[in-house]
């Protein structure tokens, strides 16, 4: 309790940046420590110290008030308070692009994921238009960042047409989600297939990301009413996820599950009831 009250009195003492600073690392560990809650209140309190500061003397503080905004808007975006982060983030998005003006990657890139997180807050709100405009932007950025260091930005890319094609198939556009999922196969099959010096968890969660994919494909096919394609990726992610249980049963049993339940239905809506009860028996107890 003692400590609690001269961390504060420790708090109140420092210079207005340097407060804000603080703050916002310890609603960073709120937030790592999966506390979202405890992390909005600091946050907003660093969003009101900045804010003022940033009024007074905007060139000094844009990219502190900035990355607040940013970070702000994640944690509401976590706490599914969608049109508070989408408000953070916008705020963030303004001094972003006028600090990128087009010549500065450093914040180019910044801008980018920005507008990916405004993307998202549009996507679970299901407008869809607005979070397809949001992604193709991200993505036409990431793009052009990629035209000077390629290999630095693959992943990026890959979630932007990962977004974009959630947010065509929520639009029931499963033709354009296909076309989309089919660049996010292809950049994770490449980065599998040339693992380079990353790193073993690394690889793992581009394997898992590519498990993800084939679902998500074999889903749009489904959806689109191409069952025998549908098939196909289906059983492709079956067979990744199951390997990735074979090494962490922990984390991938409930992913390998859930595809064998999405095969049970699958081959009952295409009249294999044989094939329907073997993927339902191996849902109930999976082979790892």
């Amino acid at each position: 309790m003692f400590d609690f009250l001269k961390g504060k009195r420790d708090l109140e003492n420092l210079p207005d940046d340097e407060k804000a600073r603080v703050l916002c690392e310890e609603a960073e560990q709120f937030n790592e420590n999966e506390e979202p809650k405890k992390a909005e209140k600091l946050y907003l309190k660093a969003f009101e110290i900045l804010e003022k500061l940033y009024t007074s003397e905007p060139e000094k503080y844009n990219v502190e008030f900035a990355k607040c905004c940013n970070e702000l808007g994640e944690t509401l975006e976590n706490l599914e308070k969608y049109d508070s982060a989408c408000n953070y983030y916008m705020i963030s998005e303004e001094i972003f692009d006028r600090l990128a003006d087009g010549t500065k990657p450093e914040f180019e890139e910044d801008l980018a994921d920005v507008h990916l997180s405004i993307g998202d807050t549009f996507f679970f709100r299901e407008k869809y238009d607005d979070a397809e405009k949001e992604y193709l932007f991200s993505l036409e950025m990431y793009e052009k960042l990629a035209e000077k260091n390629p290999d630095a930005y693959e992943e990026d890319i890959a979630y932007c047409h990962d977004s974009l094609a959630k947010s065509l198939s929520g639009k029931e556009n499963y033709t354009a989600a296909i076309g989309s999922y089919e660049k996010v196969i292809a950049i994770y099959e490449k980065l599998i297939g040339n693992p380079g010096d990353r790193n073993v968890e690394e690889l793992e969660a581009q394997r898992d990301d590519l498990a993800q994919a084939y679902a998500d494909m074999g889903y749009a096919y489904s959806c689109a009413s191409d069952l025998e394609d549908a098939e196909k990726y289906y059983l492709k992610a079956a067979d990744l996820f199951r390997s990735l249980a074979e090494e962490n049963r922990e984390e991938y049993a409930e992913e390998l599950i859930s595809q064998y339940q999405d095969l049970s239905i699958l081959y009952s809506d295409m009249k294999r009831p044989e094939l329907a009860e073997e993927y339902k028996r191996k849902a109930k107890n999976p082979d790892i």
